[in-house]
């Protein structure tokens, strides 16, 4: 039944990227309290189809079945709703916090771990790669990848605090060994072994944060 929905919304998403010009001809409607995790689920379906080139109100206001005019009440533009979405959607890395690094590194780990695995793996992909070309796209996320990146490194900040690591820890190396480590292990993966990485995730992502909290443990 999830394969048949996810085939049902790529279908529509697709006919609406064919066809953008048939988007926000429904008005008058009355409020919808729905309509924000609505746009938000189609959003981030359509940013890991299409990546920055093809995020478009109409595209997603077809598919949502919203009014433009609704978006643009919202969000001003493009680069609005796709920060609004990847906080609702993608790094929900404020809400890890369970008092200790090992607990907090495995919430990390496993969080991005079903992400990079999950039906919109390829929004992490997209991410860099238009950041990269996409200036609009840049200023717009910026701001987003930088309170993530702030809000990880408060993972190991809280460590020191609690004086599970020494106060010398590169914060930055800890957060870049988890997220580096569980993104190249999906990336690198062969197609067909990918059953078998899913099945043997949860052991992969244990082993690795034993690995990285050994490594930042102090001496002795």
């Amino acid at each position: 039944m999830e394969a048949m929905a996810k085939r049902r919304q790529d279908a529509s998403l697709a006919d609406a990227i064919a066809r953008p010009e048939k988007a926000g001809q429904v008005r008058g409607r009355p409020r919808d309290p729905d309509l924000q995790a609505r746009v938000f689920d189609t959003a981030i379906a359509l940013y890991a189809q299409t990546g920055w080139p093809g995020f478009h109100f109409d595209a997603i206001a077809r598919v949502a079945g919203v009014g433009k005019a609704a978006l643009y009440r919202r969000w001003q533009s493009r680069g609005d709703l796709l920060r609004a979405t990847l906080e609702a959607r993608w790094y929900e890395v404020a809400a890890i916090d369970t008092g200790a690094l090992d607990g907090d590194l495995l919430a990390l780990a496993r969080m991005l771990f079903e992400k990079l695995t999950g039906p919109h793996g390829s929004v992490a992909l997209h991410l860099h790669a238009d950041a990269a070309r996409f200036g609009e796209m840049r200023a717009s996320t910026g701001p987003w990848g930088e309170k993530v990146i702030l809000q990880s490194r408060l993972i190991v900040r809280r460590a020191i605090a609690r004086g599970e690591i020494p106060a010398t820890t590169n914060h930055g190396l800890i957060v870049d060994a988890i997220v580096g480590g569980v993104t190249n292990h999906v990336a690198a993966t062969p197609e067909r072994l990918r059953p078998l990485m899913l099945a043997q995730g949860e052991r992969f992502l244990a082993d690795l944060v034993t690995l990285v909290v050994r490594g930042a443990a102090p001496e002795g």
